[in-house]
């Protein structure tokens, strides 16, 4: 499945919090991918998040060749959009 993520890391600033972190993520893909689900996944020891939501059709044409990286890592639980 092509999705859109966003990787957020913090070691010792503002971000040190789980939920910081995964707000800040939240409102990077506001408005892009699919309306219906999302993927949350966190990391304690490195404090790093990661957000991910499936691509549309549409969105995926307006990719340029070269912006496409393989992620074949953890998904975690699917739960509904947070916005």
């Amino acid at each position: 499945m092509w999705h859109a993520s966003v990787s957020l890391r913090d070691r010792t600033g503002p971000l040190h919090q789980p939920r910081a972190i995964e707000a800040h993520a939240v409102a990077a893909l506001a408005g892009v991918g699919d309306t219906t689900g999302e993927w949350w996944i966190y990391r304690a020891g490195p404090r790093v998040g990661h957000l991910r939501v499936a691509v549309t059709p549409a969105e995926l044409n307006l990719v340029p060749a070269g912006f496409v990286t393989m992620d074949a890592g953890d998904t975690g639980p699917r739960r509904r959009r947070s916005l």
